[in-house]
This record gives structure tokens, C-alpha cells and sequence, in this order.
């Protein structure tokens, strides 16, 4: 018998003697990966579902220029975890404008943002150094710029820059007409100026400032333009006097 055979023979009867000293030993339980154990190919290294975006998003017109923006909380892979979260704000063209990482699943925008303006955002998990995926993308938009205060008390000037703030508001075009002056109407019955009209109710292209002199309504006059032209501020005070229906 050769001795190759022979040492196989021995090794094979103490393996029989001694189960233990020839199994491999395991642990009961596997290990789970590391949390990071190398970057995943989106070059996140926690491992944790992306967040979902809950608002705002799906180019939702925010109520002012100072979002919250909130998500759902990430799920670890291996075991429930308790993550941070990063938050990035950028512009339209994808270009960050801000980031911050939060405890919570929700970012409070500090500041106001420009209005009218397309913003996008997004969120990921993150835990000591590493970081989970980033979220989908939300869009959103700022609200117009707040049309300026005046009252009875404003000047002729300050009316002026009111008006030329309520046609940008509106959307209303560079040529008077007796349609946009109707469509504002509204806004300007709420600041106490009247719009001039013919007997007939045809709209005409005056209107008068408040004077806070309920007596004397018609003394602070302003010609807009002809229709169909560009339109025109011309304070005529109190040289005019209403014509047609003017209530």
C-alpha cells in the first residue's frame, strides 16, 4: 500500500472518530451586508430604499414662496432603521440651489424663493457616511409676486405701479381693451377704484381713485388709452368729470 493511501485512510477514520474536528464552522445566524459595503452603481453605499416624494410635486403652484418639503421615510434592507435625510433644492435647469440634511422627513424652506419660478427637488437617506439613493424628481412652481398695497391715502404714482403690477398678475397684454379692463375689475372694485362705463354698461378707458370723500368720487381721474393701442396712464384729476354709468 502506498503512503498516500495510507495517510488517506487515517485522516478518513479520525473524521470518523471526531465529527468535530473536521466541520466547518458557521454561524447560525448570516451576518447581514454592511450598510456600506461598497457604492451600488447610482453611487449610493446605504443600503435603503429610495424616499418617496409626497408634496410638492407634479408642478403644483405653491400658496406662497417658502415650500415644505415632504417625504415618506426610507426602509432599511437588512433591518428597519432610523435614517437622516438630505434634501437638495435646484433650479429649473437642474442646478442646486440649496441642500441641508434633516432629522425628519420633511424640509421647511427658510427663505422666500423667487416668484414665478420653476423649482425641482429631491431626497435621499442617509447614515453616519453613507448614503441611500436619491428619490424621483419633483417639480414645482412659486406663486406670483403680491400685487402692492395701496389705499386712499396712495399716491397717483403709487396707483400706477399697482396697476402696471396687476396687468403682469393677470397675464393682460400690451394693448388697452374694454375686455381686460373688465377681467380686472374685480381687483380694482377690491382697492376702491371705479371704472368708468358707458349709460349702456360698455366699458370705457377710465378709471378713478379712490378719494376716501364719498361725496366727491370723481376728482382723481386717469385716462388709459384708446383701445386696441398701447396702453397709457394719464392722470387728469379732477379736470374730467365722470361720464355714463361710473358705479
Amino acid at each position: 500500500m502506498n503512503t498516500n493511501f495510507r495517510s488517506l485512510t487515517t485522516i478518513a477514520a479520525a473524521c470518523a472518530l471526531s465529527a468535530v474536528a473536521c466541520t466547518v464552522q458557521s454561524p447560525l445566524t448570516p451576518a447581514a451586508p454592511a450598510g456600506t459595503s461598497g457604492a451600488a452603481p447610482d453611487g449610493s453605499t446605504l443600503k435603503a430604499s429610495a424616499p418617496t416624494l409626497v408634496s410638492p410635486i407634479n408642478d403644483t403652484t405653491l400658496a406662497d414662496a417658502r415650500p415644505t418639503m415632504v417625504i415618506t421615510a426610507s426602509t432599511g434592507q437588512f433591518a428597519p432603521g432610523s435614517f437622516n435625510y438630505e434634501f437638495r433644492l435646484m433650479n429649473d435647469a437642474g442646478s442646486v440651489v440649496s441642500s441641508t440634511t434633516q432629522t425628519g422627513t420633511s424640509w421647511a424652506y427658510p427663505s422666500d424663493l423667487s416668484f414665478d419660478t420653476a423649482y425641482r427637488w429631491q431626497a435621499r437617506a442617509t447614515l453616519g457616511g453613507a448614503v441611500g439613493p436619491w428619490s424621483a424628481v419633483g417639480r414645482f412652481l412659486t406663486n406670483k409676486a403680491p400685487l402692492p398695497k395701496v389705499s386712499a391715502s396712495s399716491s397717483e404714482a403709487e396707483f400706477h405701479v399697482w396697476f402696471d403690477a396687476l396687468k403682469a398678475y393677470r397675464g393682460i397684454g400690451p394693448l388697452a381693451s374694454a375686455a381686460a379692463l373688465s377681467s380686472m375689475e374685480p381687483d380694482m372694485v377690491a382697492v376702491a377704484i371705479i371704472l368708468e362705463k358707458a349709460s349702456n354698461g360698455d366699458v370705457r378707458g377710465r378709471i378713478y381713485l379712490p378719494t376716501g370723500n364719498p361725496s366727491n368720487l370723481y376728482t382723481r381721474a386717469v385716462d388709459l388709452g384708446d383701445f386696441g393701442r398701447p396702453w397709457q396712464w394719464v392722470y387728469r384729476g379732477s379736470s374730467t368729470v365722470c361720464e355714463g354709468i361710473c358705479k
